[in-house]
């Protein structure tokens, strides 16, 4: 997996998909450019002499649509999440979890949480929370009056 660039945004997801998809309270992610990320398989294959086997090369990732306009990608091998694609791969939504700590990327500090209304798990930090996703008319989750349950 490689991310070039700034992410778009740095999110956490409450949302009732993310929570099954990763078995956790809530989700962790970048969202980048379709164009900034790419996904090719690291290690042996990599090495001088192996140019000509293409299927060692190709990562083993297999793709389901979670929902409209989302297609998720895991590791066919331990089926662990690697990456999504939303609006038919413009954007490319990484978890957190999976990108390891180097200097060339910038610190992936997340800047709100999104479907607050939804979570299992309060948080108590000061990121803005939304009732569903932060695009540009999200509602602010105020609590009880967006109808939580709590």
């Amino acid at each position: 997996m490689m991310c070039v660039g700034e992410p778009v945004a740095v999110s956490i997801c409450h949302c009732a998909n993310c929570r099954k998809l990763s078995g956790a309270p809530f989700s962790a992610q970048a969202l980048f450019s379709g164009g900034q990320v790419s996904v090719g398989r690291v290690g042996e294959a990599e090495k001088e002499g192996d140019d000509d086997d293409d299927e060692k090369k190709e990562p083993h990732l297999v793709g389901f649509e979670s929902s409209s306009r989302v297609e998720r990608f895991r590791c066919a091998t331990c089926a662990s999440p690697v990456y999504a694609t939303l609006a038919k791969g413009k954007t490319a939504v990484v978890p957190l979890a999976i990108l390891d700590a180097h200097p060339t990327l910038p610190r992936l500090q997340p800047s709100h949480h999104m479907y607050y209304a939804s979570r299992v798990l309060d948080v108590t930090d000061d990121l803005p929370k939304f009732v569903s996703s932060s695009g540009k008319n999200a509602k602010a989750w105020v609590g009880d009056a967006d109808g939580d349950a709590r």
